[in-house]
This record gives C-alpha cells, structure tokens and sequence, in this order.
C-alpha cells in the first residue's frame, strides 16, 4: 500500500538585501495532515495503525522537513 501524507505549512525564505541572495530557507509544518492512497482518496486511518501509520499509530516513521539550501 502507498499512502500520500501531506503536511500543511509555510514555507519562510531570508533574503539578504546587501548580496542580493537568499541565504537560508525551511518549511515550518503546520498541525493539518491528510493521508491519502495515490488516488486522493482519504486513507482509512483504522487500516494505517495496523501497519504503524498514521494519525492513531504508536509511533509512526519520522522524516524530517529538510530544504536544500542556496548556495552562499
């Protein structure tokens, strides 16, 4: 099964007026998520937990909100 989990959020961009670069990017998550299979259609949530996924899992995999950063 692959579930589509998407993270609701902001992304925030610095931009150094003196170089005229941005200088650093990241992705601040918000609290919303939504579990969908490849169709977009809701995931059943009761269906995740048996496979450690999603919002009722003991301890769903982590991957963190990384951005490639500019270059300086």
């Amino acid at each position: 099964m692959k579930i589509n989990k998407t993270t609701y959020g902001f992304v925030v961009q610095r931009f150094n007026t003196r170089t005229g670069k941005y200088i650093k990017q990241e992705f601040i998550a918000g609290d919303q998520v939504n579990y969908t299979d490849m169709d977009g259609v809701p995931a059943n949530w009761k269906e995740l937990e048996k496979v450690n996924f999603g919002p009722y899992a003991k301890n769903e995999p982590y991957l963190p909100f990384e951005m490639k950063q500019p270059e300086e």
